[in-house]
């Protein structure tokens, strides 16, 4: 039978935010090259004899040429573009000089950057580092897919984990999802489904019990794909040439639905391929509560990125405006109307530019509106979600404060009178 039970299982989301989402749709199989795809997962660097740069050795998947344009990837790191200009390869248990090589373990000579030093759980690969998300293309996730070929053999190694973790916690990943009504395209070819859309995620049955899971249930997982690559490998998942309809979801989108909930029990990142990952629960609240994470993702303490209530210090002008329409601003606007419609006790959420005339200094500002006599406390829970929901958004955008509406009444004023603008949510 093997790791998961292929029976396709669905999940229909009933909450007020699935039937709300605005879901950017994948299909682009048409269009996926998944051919001449290769990953090294590195095990061990030494230094040559001369001086003169390094033999990388580890484990190949897929094949390669010397002459191969490719690219390291590290965590914390910049991807590094390089050649391969020499390979050995292990070929019937004979170590020989080859100019190509095929699921074995290999030694390369890279052309490096002196400054470049690869370490243990590096990931080679010939595939392109993509620099942001776009529905438009095939998303990849090159380190990711490399580095969990090693979940079997490096599974018990702390270090193997810790690399393992940047790099799903700073995936996006495809997973199907079936609806009742058919999106409609958009002026840039992209699917857009509408509010009233009913949305079905997939679920697999781990024959693995997951811990957390409780005794008398199964474990169930929500699949998602690193590629499309590795997607296609989900056998009869279309029927009679049917669309495939996928959702683009960030880790913390992963984390924040599976949290919300309680019928997944974790994770399970290309289920289909040889060697699949599969996550409880447990472990991914692990990965959230290192320190790592939250400096990357969540709340910073004592820093620029502290959630707290603004005040407006007296004698100093702040001058508020619409923020620029830009893609982060897009993307951020829809996460927060996202947010207003999973939280009933948030009557409204505004979005303003705010700019310290002396210093020009630029911010951005979340207003929140809550009903009266709402406890303080849980206005700031609602602060802290919010930060954790905008940060893996923000790019351009260095610092996003907050504001309770009817406390500053200039503010209050200008959404007032942009309201069309700056007005995000209205419960």
């Amino acid at each position: 039978m093997g790791l998961f039970d292929k029976k396709k299982k669905e999940q229909e989301v009933n909450t007020k935010a699935a039937e709300n989402l605005n879901i950017e749709d994948t299909d682009v199989t048409d269009k996926v090259d998944t051919s001449n795809r290769f990953f090294v997962l590195v095990e061990g660097v030494t230094s040559m004899l001369d001086g003169n740069g390094s033999i990388i050795s580890g484990q190949l998947y897929g094949q390669l040429h010397k002459g191969d344009q490719v690219y390291l990837y590290q965590a914390n790191a910049q991807v590094a573009e390089c050649e391969i200009q020499a390979v050995e390869a292990l070929v019937e248990e004979k170590t020989s000089i080859v100019d190509e090589a095929e699921n074995t373990s290999v030694s390369l000579q890279l052309n490096l950057p002196d400054e470049v030093a690869v370490r243990k759980y590096a990931v080679i690969t010939n595939l392109k580092p993509q620099e942001k998300v776009d529905p438009r293309v095939s998303i990849e996730n090159p380190a990711l897919a490399g580095i969990i070929n090693g979940m079997v053999k490096f599974g018990k190694d702390n270090g193997f984990h810790a690399t393992l973790a940047y790099w799903l916690s700073h995936g996006h990943f495809i997973t199907p999802i079936k609806m009742d009504i058919e999106p409609e395209l958009n002026e840039n070819g992209v699917a857009k489904i509408s509010k009233d859309t009913k949305i079905g995620f997939y679920m697999l049955k781990s024959q693995i019990k997951l811990t957390g899971t409780p005794e008398d249930k199964d474990s169930l997982v929500l699949p998602l794909f690193t590629d499309w690559a590795s997607l296609r490998r989900w056998k009869n998942l279309a029927k009679d040439g049917q669309r495939v309809h996928t959702q683009i979801l960030s880790f913390q989108d992963v984390y924040g639905m599976l949290k919300r909930g309680n019928v997944y029990s974790g994770i399970a990142v290309n289920p289909f391929n040889e060697v699949p990952c599969t996550l409880p629960i447990p472990y991914l609240d692990t990965i959230t509560n290192t320190p790592g994470y939250k400096n990357d993702f969540g709340i910073k303490e004592n820093g620029a990125g502290a959630v707290q209530e603004q005040k407006i210090p007296a004698g100093k002008r702040i001058l508020l405006g619409v923020p620029k329409e830009t893609e982060e601003v897009v993307a951020i606007r829809s996460k927060l109307e996202e947010y207003g419609q999973e939280h009933d006790d948030i009557k409204s959420i505004s979005f303003l530019t705010k700019v310290e005339e002396d210093t020009k200094v630029v911010r951005h500002l979340v207003v929140l509106e809550f009903p009266e006599g709402y406890e303080t406390e849980n206005m700031k829970q609602h602060m802290e979600a919010i930060y954790k929901e905008l940060n893996p958004l923000a790019q351009e955008i260095k610092q996003i404060e907050y504001a309770i509406k009817g406390r500053i009444k200039a503010i209050d004023d200008v959404v007032e009178q942009h309201e069309q603008q700056m007005l995000i949510y209205r419960g």
